[in-house]
């Protein structure tokens, strides 16, 4: 099996010497063409002369002299030419050069002189190519000799061009092929050399280059995914073996308190395991979401309404600047618990006497949605991820902070159901905003 890059110097190589070749043709045709014109003007302005001085020296002798003679003799040995001279009659007075009276023209070609209106004589001239070749015939053979000796130069040119920009050209895709292979067997941190320039090639690979540091980056998350299920399901498990066990052995009496601890567990599996559901619900776009027309200003407003309680007890405040007009189609319940779930990171972030804000403002055919706290923000090596299933930044996974680390994942993903955009900007010490965007829609009444 051919490799692309001898497939395609092959290619470039068959249709280079394609044009080469028809150039070459081309040109050869026409240099002949043009040329046979020149030859066939010089001669006609040979017989023009000739006949010129024949007319000149008949009018000056009355007829053909030794003069004229001698000057036929000179030009038929200067330019080459064979010339027979006949009289009115077309009887031959003389040949010059080495015309033989084979090599005659009939009589009907013979071309005439003229003086004054009347027919003097006659005279044939032709070529006298009998001992040497002729200037235009060395000039024919010259011409196409290095018209062809060019050809192969290009033709060679050509081939190792053609083999070093196939090459250049193929190497960034057999480069993608092998490290295509790599993939296939695992290697998921193989990258291709971009190649110069900005042309659809280089598109490709950084394309393909995109692809691979994708495909890394989640087997990392399904690696750390993997993990960190087993990590949130392990420790209500293994309360619940140890009281059940306690309980078994009867170190662990059955009283209601300590059944309250292992219900509380129970709801505490069930709640990861609905959360995981919601998740994979959002992600494979299956959340069931009704469009009904409400105001989420109402929506955010019962929701503060609700935590400012929790807020007050902890020393933090809680303020909203909500439009009256926030209409939008969409999921009452699901909406409730994105904003839930916000303003519960928001208190989970912050220090007593910091502030939490919502605020909604309609911008033209969008609702946008600002929760805003100045609390302990999150690291920008964090920002990129805090979408992603499990992920938290408090590698302590300290609960109270961090919680089952799937809130952002449900919020993604309830907010995308509803055809809307989030954003976070957060800077360490200083705070952490989250932007909502959805469509508006028309107020009901």
């Amino acid at each position: 099996m051919k490799s692309i890059w001898m497939r395609l110097a092959l290619a470039l190589m068959a249709v280079s010497a394609s044009g080469i070749l028809i150039s070459t043709i081309l040109s050869i045709k026409e240099m002949d063409y043009h040329f046979s014109l020149y030859v066939s003007d010089v001669n006609q302005q040979h017989q023009q002369d000739l006949l010129d001085i024949l007319q000149s020296e008949y009018q000056r002798g009355q007829g053909w002299n030794d003069r004229t003679q001698l000057k036929l003799e000179s030009a038929s040995r200067v330019l080459g030419l064979q010339i027979a001279l006949f009289d009115s009659e077309r009887r031959l007075i003389r040949t010059f050069g080495n015309m033989v009276s084979s090599a005659f023209t009939s009589k009907e070609d013979m071309i005439p002189i003229k003086d004054q209106g009347n027919t003097v004589g006659y005279i044939d001239i032709r070529y006298d190519n009998s001992n040497a070749m002729s200037l235009e015939e060395h000039f024919q053979i010259a011409h196409t000799n290095a018209m062809q000796w060019t050809m192969l130069a290009l033709l060679l040119l050509v081939c190792i061009a053609s083999i070093f920009i196939a090459k250049r050209i193929a190497r960034p895709i057999v480069d993608m092929s092998d490290a295509a292979q790599a993939v296939s067997k695992g290697d998921l941190s193989v990258r291709v050399a971009l190649p110069q320039g900005k042309d659809e090639l280089a598109g490709l690979v950084q394309s393909f280059n995109n692809l691979v540091q994708n495909l890394q980056r989640q087997d990392e998350l399904r690696k750390r995914l993997t993990s960190d299920i087993a990590h949130e399901l392990r420790t209500p498990l293994n309360t619940l073996l140890a009281q059940t066990e306690g309980m078994l052995d009867g170190i662990w009496e059955s009283s209601p308190e300590h059944l309250e601890a292992t219900r509380s567990e129970v709801l505490r599996l069930i709640r990861i395991v609905s959360d995981l559901d919601q998740v994979i619900q959002a992600e494979a776009g299956a959340l069931t979401i009704s469009h009904d027309v409400i105001n989420l200003s109402k929506v955010a407003e019962s929701i503060v309404d609700s935590m400012t309680a929790s807020f007050q007890q902890k020393g933090t405040q809680i303020t909203c600047h909500l439009i009256t007009d926030g209409w939008i189609k969409g999921d009452k319940q699901r909406l409730a618990q994105v904003f839930s779930n916000l303003i519960t990171n928001s208190f989970k972030h912050t220090l007593p006497g910091a502030e939490v804000m919502v605020s909604l403002e309609k911008k033209g055919r969008i609702v946008e949605v600002k929760v805003s706290d100045n609390g302990t923000g999150i690291p920008p090596e964090d920002l990129p991820f805090v979408f992603e299933r499990f992920y938290r930044g408090d590698r302590s996974r300290n609960r109270e902070k961090g919680g089952t680390g799937l809130g952002l994942t449900i919020v993604k993903g309830i907010v995308e159901a509803h055809h809307g955009d989030i954003f976070i900007h957060s800077e360490v010490g200083k705070g952490t905003t989250v932007t909502l965007r959805f469509p508006a829609a028309e107020c009901i009444s």
